[in-house]
């Protein structure tokens, strides 16, 4: 486990050439906010940086104490908000769009926002779930209609990655990913709790075969899936109703003493995001490397069904399979399409 002064001093050791431009999904608040603050000081404010988000007022705050270069001469570096709401699809393409009017490439693509409540199970008025939709659809998303910005970066030879902060390392060949449920809407939605935590597992499977079907086609990018622990937010209490309103007293009585900062946290977000080069990573809280795989050249996958194994190699807490990968992604683009 790096400790934060070994994590500190490897981020400061981050001294790009050019003047890299971040999109950070989920910026003004919680764990994305301490990346993006934390990424500005590195580089001393000299950054594109793009906060997305539902609150302008709080981005405004954050943009505001954002460092700035030095040098005035300094060019490409803007700090600025774009709005959305990411539970609805819509809003992401219109974002994206709004992205790519504004940039020619994307060095960083960092998706932070989720979702935790275990008490509003809704299907969204785009017929997903909501859970889903806020911790899994809109990643894919973002990925599918910005990847061209990142592949830019690459062919500049600057850096060019993506991270997903959800829940990795989860996956195990005893658990393989329901593909008679894609979605979480065809089995009978019963029971909220049930519901939920259905979908928030479902989230991490599918989180790792988007960015393991992404890698596979693109082989010199990063694409990295990381479990942040448990991190001291607005959005630690758990949410729970009913007869599980106890439960609720219990864990968020317990969880804050077991929780880091946002900030610490952010810390080892980024030593994950500016260590590593190309292929798929997945990663712990500290930014340990969990499983890897690099592609040499892209890959189309096969029909294995194993969990757990990637183009014939073995993955530690990876929670999908070649024919899994496939089905979700081609489930992802159904469902997410603009109709």
């Amino acid at each position: 486990m790096p400790t934060q002064t070994v994590v500190k001093a490897s981020n400061a050791s981050f001294s790009p050439s050019y003047v890299p431009v971040a999109v950070f999904v989920g910026g003004t608040s919680g764990v994305g906010q301490g990346m993006v603050e934390a990424f500005a000081r590195y580089v001393q404010g000299r950054a594109r940086i793009i906060i997305v988000g539902r609150n302008e007022h709080a981005a405004a705050e954050i943009i505001a104490r954002l460092p700035k270069p030095s040098d005035a001469e300094t060019d490409g570096w803007k700090h600025e908000f774009v709005p959305c709401d990411v539970s609805l699809m819509a809003h992401v393409r219109a974002a994206c769009a709004e992205i790519r009017a504004k940039c020619e490439r994307i060095n960083f693509l960092v998706m932070t926002a989720g979702y935790s409540s275990m008490v509003n199970v809704a299907v969204t008025s785009e017929g997903l779930d909501l859970h889903l939709a806020m911790r899994y659809y809109h990643r894919f998303v973002w990925i599918q209609e910005l990847l061209p910005l990142v592949q830019a970066a690459q062919a500049r030879s600057e850096d060019a990655k993506i991270m997903s902060v959800l829940g990795a390392g989860r996956g195990n060949p005893k658990r393989p990913i329901d593909l008679e449920n894609l979605g979480n809407t065809v089995k009978p939605r019963e029971g909220r709790f049930t519901v939920a935590l259905r979908s928030m597992i479902m989230s991490s499977g599918y989180t790792d075969a988007m960015l393991a079907h992404f890698a596979a086609q693109n082989p010199g990018i990063a694409f990295t899936h990381i479990h942040p622990g448990i991190v001291r937010t607005n959005g630690l209490p758990v949410d729970f109703d009913g007869l599980l309103t106890p439960l609720r007293w219990i864990l968020n009585f317990i969880l804050p003493f077991l929780a880091v900062s946002q900030d610490e946290c952010a810390e080892h977000m980024l030593y994950a995001l500016f260590t590593g080069k190309r292929g798929l990573f997945l990663r712990d809280r500290y930014g340990n490397v969990v499983s890897e795989l690099a592609f040499e050249v892209p890959v189309e996958l096969g029909e294995s069904l194993e969990t757990s194994v990637l183009n014939g190699i073995s993955m530690t807490g990876y929670g999908a399979s070649d024919l899994g990968v496939r089905r979700i992604v081609e489930h992802s683009e159904a469902v997410t399409c603009a109709s």
